[in-house]
């Protein structure tokens, strides 16, 4: 983990190796990608008044993206999962329902700042054709039981996911396609059903 240590729950320490410094730190991303093996990043949407008003989008996240990418190629890091939301969308060959193109229009109207830096963390990361990567687009996300299917796949008709995932289901569908790599250089949608 890279961050600040004070933001973090107690004793997560016995759990896990904390690292403290921001995105742009580069000897604290070196850091953090030694002795790993794959990178999950949940970093992205955030709520701001200003930004909403006055309809800027800044994205220092995704921004940050290239100095992360780097840190990983420089300590041989291969995979890296990264959050997004269902408006970004690779794939051509993905059909939009009527509900699914609402529930993309929905950031980029309420949280328009916050879809940009979805957006921009899904492009830096699918852009790197030298590493193994997912990203994976949530709709909202909830506090349900890690016992939820989830549905991963293209938007169209035959997509089984609902509007909600639980945060625990997610967990469970990133550690397992830490081992599967079904979705390797690919942006699935995933949902709970």
């Amino acid at each position: 983990m890279c961050g600040r240590a004070s933001s973090l729950p107690a004793g997560i320490e016995k759990q896990a190796r904390v690292i403290e410094g921001s995105l742009t730190d580069k000897d604290a991303l070196l850091s953090a990608m030694e002795d790993i093996d794959t990178v999950v990043n949940l970093l992205g949407a955030y709520m701001s008044l200003t930004h909403f008003v006055l309809r800027t989008k800044p994205t220092p996240i995704g921004d940050a993206f290239p100095g992360i990418l780097s840190a990983m190629r420089a300590k041989g890091v291969k995979r890296i999962f990264a959050l997004s939301t269902p408006s970004y969308s690779p794939d051509p060959t993905e059909k939009f329902s009527f509900q699914w193109t609402v529930n993309g229009l929905i950031p980029k109207v309420v949280v328009p700042q916050g879809n940009a830096e979805m957006v921009a963390i899904a492009k830096a990361v699918a852009a790197a054709n030298d590493l193994d990567w997912t990203v994976f687009r949530v709709p909202m996300l909830t506090e349900e039981s890690a016992d939820l299917p989830v549905a991963a796949g293209l938007l169209g008709p035959n997509y089984k996911g609902t509007k909600y995932l639980s945060r625990a289901s997610m967990a469970v569908w990133i550690l397992e396609e830490i081992e599967k790599r079904q979705w390797v250089k690919k942006a699935p949608m995933l949902g709970n059903y």
